[in-house]
């Protein structure tokens, strides 16, 4: 692969921040610029698996990360201004515009926090790969999770509580995010929100909900250890020993154990039907 010229690549920054008041040339600018990177990227190997489903230029690793930051200090100055480009990218089709967009819309300041939170709101109900939910969640609440972390948590709640599945499902990654860096204080309400998850055998969230135990594994493994343990307790059925299964390497191994054992006196009490 090819050295990337820093100095050229920083130019084109410039040239991008010149047309972030129109969002329209903004995103023709920054085709040209993934394009004139395209050339330079050459996979070793042409079965590696994607980044994302979405169409996706072939570019080196530091170039959009170098994009990303060259922009974050103008993204937030102008709410209203930064807004527009992000609505302007999130309609492409391909995933460094989507991952753009994000970015940009985590330096939003917190004081544009409502309009924040309506495409994060939006962008979560739709059908996303894991590399976009990814982006959205994780870069597209950076300000908002530092700054205001008892809105965002609000937000989380409100997803865990949608009817709509995709929006649990999404609830539940954001929700590993939120345990990550809050308080203990805040344990009680976190394991009130995954609890009836832990009783579900749903596989559309299984692989969220396992990030969440892992979390709270390692802010408290104690008490999620007794929690999955009640849940083990009140719920019928096999399905829940084979997932519980799962979460014992999140914890050391006194724990483990003592969560292995309760899972075998459920498997015990299955067959006797009791």
């Amino acid at each position: 692969m090819a050295a990337i010229d820093l100095t050229r690549l920083n130019k084109q920054v410039e040239e991008l921040k010149q047309a972030f008041s129109e969002p329209t040339e903004f995103r023709k600018r920054l085709h040209g610029t993934l394009q004139f990177y395209h050339r330079y990227a050459h996979r070793q190997n042409k079965d590696v698996t994607p980044v994302s489903f979405m169409r996706v230029y072939d570019i080196p690793n530091q170039v959009l990360p170098q994009i990303a930051n060259g922009l974050s200090l103008k993204a937030s100055e102008d709410a209203n201004e930064t807004l527009g480009v992000v609505d302007e990218l999130w309609k492409d089709d391909h995933f460094e515009a989507r991952d753009l967009a994000a970015h940009l819309l985590g330096q939003v300041p917190v004081s544009s926090a409502k309009e924040v939170l309506e495409r994060l709101r939006q962008w979560s109900s739709l059908p996303l790969d894991r590399a976009v939910v990814k982006a959205v969640f994780v870069k597209g609440s950076q300000r908002l999770r530092a700054e205001d972390p008892h809105r965002w948590a609000d937000f989380v709640g409100e997803l865990l509580e949608s009817p709509a599945p995709r929006q649990q499902n999404n609830g539940l990654y954001a929700l590993s995010l939120l345990v990550a860096q809050a308080g203990s204080d805040q344990l009680p309400r976190f394991f009130r929100w995954v609890r009836p998850f832990l009783q579900s055998d749903q596989s559309l969230i299984q692989r969220n909900l396992s990030l969440v135990v892992a979390a709270l594994a390692r802010s408290s493994p104690a008490e999620t250890a007794y929690v999955l343990k009640e849940v083990l307790s009140d719920t019928d059925g096999s399905s829940i020993e084979r997932r519980f299964r799962e979460y014992l390497p999140f914890f050391d191994e006194p724990i483990s154990n003592g969560l292995a054992d309760s899972i075998r006196l459920h498997q015990r009490r299955t067959k006797l039907g009791i």
